[in-house]
């Protein structure tokens, strides 16, 4: 059994900066993907007062530009707009809330790790990308058909 403080304590000094590795592919041109890394790393944050445990994530991928093309065919074409050399980067983005239970009579250590797998994974990630779009300079917003391949995270306790 671990008090309350002891819990707090431990989890900001275990699960902050935890490294994990995002590869990913967005669209290049017709039927073309190129493949991306990007680095990030998570946090644990503990609220006592509403027993609630949060996943705040940082990440920046590798630098993604793309040219302009297009692909006719006879049914249909495809534009690609221009994508200027830019970076993916979230910054203390909150990813999950998770409700700690009281007492801590369980093994907290998994349920940490369980909560970080459950938020950090390719589902979630693919949908921060999702809404992500690229910038132009005075342009609208470019999607770059972002896909997540695999998400790695690098536990090192």
């Amino acid at each position: 059994m671990v008090d309350e403080f002891e819990f707090f304590r431990k989890v900001r000094a275990y699960y902050n900066n935890v490294p994990f590795l995002v590869q990913f592919t967005y669209r290049l041109s017709h039927r073309v993907d190129k493949a991306v890394t990007a680095r990030g790393s998570f946090s644990c944050r503990v609220n006592p007062h509403t027993q609630i445990v949060e996943y705040v994530l940082d990440l920046k991928s590798d630098p993604i530009s793309r040219p302009y093309s297009e692909h006719s065919s006879f049914l249909f074409s495809n534009i690609y707009d221009e994508i200027p050399v830019q970076v993916i980067e979230y910054d203390q983005h909150l990813i999950q809330s998770l409700r700690y239970p009281l007492p801590i009579e369980y093994d907290w250590q998994a349920f940490i790790m369980s909560g970080a797998e459950d938020s950090i994974n390719a589902q979630t990630i693919q949908q921060l990308f999702r809404k992500w779009r690229f910038e132009r300079s005075g342009e609208p917003f470019v999607d770059g058909k972002l896909k997540v391949e695999r998400v790695l995270l690098q536990w090192q306790l």
